[in-house]
Order: structure tokens, then C-alpha cells, then sequence
């Protein structure tokens, strides 16, 4: 326990900087958007509703980033005595747990002015923050699943650029752009609507002119083992492919 908490402590600190102008961005664009706005107009909220969805790369850059710093000393990652799916998950967790933060802030903020325009909103109060946890949750999912993929593309570069030389970059090209495909034919299936459209968890906003939104938790562990087995592979690359 001590081992992993003195990991964890480590690959924040390699990412708190980016935390923190993540932070300073959050507040430069409240600001811009409440000097647009004139201060009292809805359409405030757009520049936040922005960031918010520019969030799912929050956590991609700052894995990244991450292994990058990694990178430069791989002979000591490499030869940590924790294993390499523990080292992988400290990181991701991490970005995670950054990424939360940062959006807690944004809708912070979001709230602030919310309430202040109360009486423009309070027809659609509920509808609203039904729709922001929704776009929050989504958001974190989609920024683990686009990370767990480059937690993969990192791993498999460095376990092949020693191998293959200048064809990694087309290797590279080719894991991204075939497992795609396959997703694409797997998603279109009827195996696939029937191994993950069950447990209908259809969202409703009565106040708002569209229809009800379909989910399944079906769909929702699939994604998650998709990301799972993505952490597995990569780990795997990196214990036993992965050269210095």
C-alpha cells in the first residue's frame, strides 16, 4: 500500500502543472464568457458548455504528457518493482481524478451563474442538471476510453520502435485505424444489440423539445471491458515487449 501510494503521489506531481493552467483556462474562459455576455444574457453559458465538452481530451493530454516524462528515464519505469499494469493504473486514476476536479470547478462556476438567472431557468431547472450529471459522466467515460488508447499506442511504439524503426508510425496508424473498423462491423450487428441493449435506462426531459434518450447498461459494461482489456494489453506490451 505504501509502494502504491508513494506511485500515485509521484505521477501527480508530474501532472499538477497541468492541473493547475487547466484551472487558470477554466477561469480565463468565465471571464471571457461573462465579457461577451454582457453579463446577463444566456448565451453565456455556451463558452462553458464548450469547455466542459472539450474535457474528453483532458485526460488523453495529460497521460500523454505523463508518459512522455516517463519516457525520457524508461530504464527506471521499466524496472520499477510494481508491476506494470499497477503503474499504468496510477496514472490513468490520476488523470482521472484530475479531470473531476477540473470539471467540478467549471460547473462550479456554471451553477454560480445559473442561479443568478434563476428566473430565465427555473422552467427547465431540473431538465438542465439531469442533463449536466449526464454530460459529466459521459464525458469522464469518453475521456478513459480515448486515454486507455494512448495508454495502447504508447506501449506499442515503444516496444517496436526498436524493431521496426521508421514503420511505427505506420504500425501505429494501422492499430487505430483496424480495430476502428472492427468496432464499426461489431456495433452494426445483431449480436451486439443483443449482448448490450438490456437494462433500459432511458432519460426523459420533459421540458425540452427532443425525444427520450435510449441507454442500456449493457452498453455501459461493454465499454468498460473494451477499456479494461486495452489496460491489460498495454500492460502486457510493456512487461514483456518494451525494450530500452
Amino acid at each position: 500500500m505504501a509502494a502504491w501510494t508513494a506511485l500515485f503521489r509521484k505521477d501527480f506531481r508530474l501532472s499538477r502543472t497541468l492541473l493547475l493552467a487547466g484551472l487558470v483556462m477554466n477561469l480565463l474562459i468565465l471571464v471571457l464568457a461573462l465579457l461577451m455576455a454582457g453579463g446577463d444574457k444566456l448565451y453565456v453559458f455556451i463558452p462553458l458548455l464548450a469547455a466542459v465538452v472539450f474535457h474528453i481530451f483532458y485526460l488523453p493530454v495529460l497521460l500523454f504528457a505523463s508518459l512522455k516524462s516517463e519516457a525520457r528515464q524508461l530504464h527506471i519505469w521499466l524496472h520499477h518493482p510494481l508491476p506494470a499494469a499497477t503503474l499504468l493504473l496510477s496514472k490513468l486514476l490520476n488523470g482521472i481524478v484530475m479531470a473531476v476536479i477540473s470539471l467540478v470547478v467549471l460547473y462550479s462556476m456554471a451553477g454560480m451563474l445559473a442561479v443568478s438567472r434563476f428566473s430565465l431557468l427555473k422552467e427547465h431547472w431540473t431538465d438542465i442538471w439531469m442533463a449536466g450529471l449526464l454530460i459529466f459522466v459521459h464525458t469522464i467515460m469518453i475521456s478513459v476510453w480515448i486515454g486507455a488508447w494512448v495508454i495502447l499506442l504508447w506501449s506499442l511504439y515503444h516496444s517496436l520502435k526498436h524493431r521496426i524503426g521508421r514503420w511505427t508510425w505506420a504500425a501505429l496508424l494501422a492499430a487505430v485505424i483496424l480495430p476502428g473498423s472492427v468496432g464499426s462491423l461489431i456495433t452494426s450487428t445483431s449480436l451486439y444489440k443483443l449482448v448490450t441493449q438490456w437494462g433500459n435506462m432511458e432519460v426523459n426531459f420533459p421540458t425540452f423539445p427532443m425525444d427520450p434518450i435510449p441507454t442500456f447498461a449493457g452498453e455501459y459494461l461493454y465499454y468498460f471491458v473494451i477499456i479494461a482489456g486495452l489496460v491489460y494489453v498495454s500492460s502486457w506490451i510493456i512487461d514483456r515487449k518494451v525494450e530500452v
